[in-house]
């Protein structure tokens, strides 16, 4: 259940050689567009019940008897946090994931998932394998694809109307400069962007027009790469300095809230998470359903193929039989939000977990909110930033 365990596995623990290395021994590089691994569904049933709903549930509807509630889960499922004192600014750009250590005291039942391209799949990936009894399930899905088409409210002012994403939210420390966040996909270096805007008079909605935003100055993007590439930290990602008053206290005559970074440490498979693309008129609603170690993708839907690493896998909330996306054109950007949809203590933290950057034929991705928090403190120079959903 436990993310960030996860995380530890692939990178620096007993799975690390099969993702670095083996994995050829088992599927041809050009074969496959992604791995990724999770606990296997069944251990999940035995030792935590339905998906582990009711200490899910548990761990964010009591705030107070959280830790209690999060060493019960370590002790169920076999593993133990060793108190590494791991506290420094550690996300960097092009270095390796850095994880928490682990101890496992029983190993937990985990599956490994490989993503074979449509164009080489045959029937022999049909049948399940294993890598040191550690089952690995084929799925056939071709790389993610960007989702900066239509229905979305953040663009270059160059671009045309079917290259636009949404916007993230902001980071900001008054009285410093604001910096609007999105996708590197969606708007480029030293661009300048707009934003839609919705018209009204009182509470009467009179359509939308595009406002000028700002200018981007700190831009990342993944680089090529294939899956004997070392895993390093790779971000899409894009800061816009907004062209506004120097402070950000109110927007439309509310408080600016800012939200709080969700700790990959505290984040669960099977999770409900839930975001909003700009052209959405509702949440989609989504579980966590791996971490994805490597991920293939068309981020600008040009052709040009590049290499995702250390993200969130998001599946629909509920088991389907027909194949259809979770994140659609214009959800690039959106920022990944908590997902119950009952009142309580939750609701009222307003967490982030992350950016939607794109999805393939059934599952979404999302960078950690963290990374992108660790990679804004640096670009800017301030470590003091807050984050904002909305401007």
């Amino acid at each position: 259940m436990i993310v960030d365990y996860l995380r530890y596995v692939a990178f620096a623990g007993r799975l690390r050689d099969f993702f670095e290395r083996d994995l050829f021994e088992y599927v041809e590089p050009e074969a496959t567009t992604g791995q990724h691994l999770r606990f296997a569904p069944e251990y999940i049933e035995k030792r935590l019940g339905w998906r582990g709903q009711t200490i899910v549930r548990d761990l964010h509807w009591d705030p107070h008897a959280r830790d209690m509630i999060s060493e019960e889960l370590k002790e169920k499922i076999g593993v133990a946090t060793v108190a590494d004192g791991l506290t420094r600014d550690c996300f960097r750009v092009g270095e390796r994931p850095p994880t928490h250590l682990y101890v496992e005291l029983r190993a937990p039942h985990l599956e490994i998932v490989v993503d074979i391209d449509p164009h080489h799949w045959s029937e022999k990936y049909l049948k399940r394998s294993s890598y040191h009894e550690t089952p690995i399930i084929y799925r056939r899905s071709g790389p993610a694809i960007g989702t900066i088409k239509s229905g979305a409210i953040i663009q270059e002012t160059s671009r045309t109307q079917n290259a636009q994403g949404t916007l993230c939210g902001v980071f900001y420390d008054n009285p410093g400069p604001t910096f609007a966040l999105t996708c590197g996909h969606v708007v480029g270096p030293s661009s300048e962007v707009t934003v839609e805007r919705a018209l009204q008079i009182w509470k009467l909605p009179l359509g939308s027009h595009f406002a000028y935003l700002g200018k981007t100055i700190h831009h990342s993007m993944y680089e090529p790469g294939g899956a004997r590439e070392i895993i390093k930290t790779r971000l899409d990602a894009a800061l816009v300095k907004v062209k506004a008053p120097a402070t950000l206290s109110q927007v439309r005559g509310k408080a600016v809230r800012p939200a709080a970074i969700k700790p990959i440490s505290s984040v669960l498979q099977e999770e409900p998470v839930a975001f909003r693309g700009a052209g959405r008129p509702t949440d989609t609603l989504a579980r966590i359903s791996a971490v994805t170690i490597r991920k293939s993708i068309d981020a600008s839907n040009d052709g040009r193929i590049s290499s995702l690493a250390d993200a969130l896998m998001l599946g629909h909330r509920q088991p389907m039989y027909i194949s259809q996306p979770i994140s659609r054109s214009g959800d690039s950007g959106a920022a990944l939000r908590q997902g119950f949809s009952f009142a309580g203590s939750v609701t009222k933290q307003n967490q982030w977990y992350g950016m939607i950057v794109g999805g393939d034929e059934t599952s979404a991705y999302a960078t950690h909110a963290e990374s992108l928090w660790a990679w804004a403190a640096e670009a800017t120079s301030n470590h003091n930033l807050e984050f904002a959903f909305e401007i």
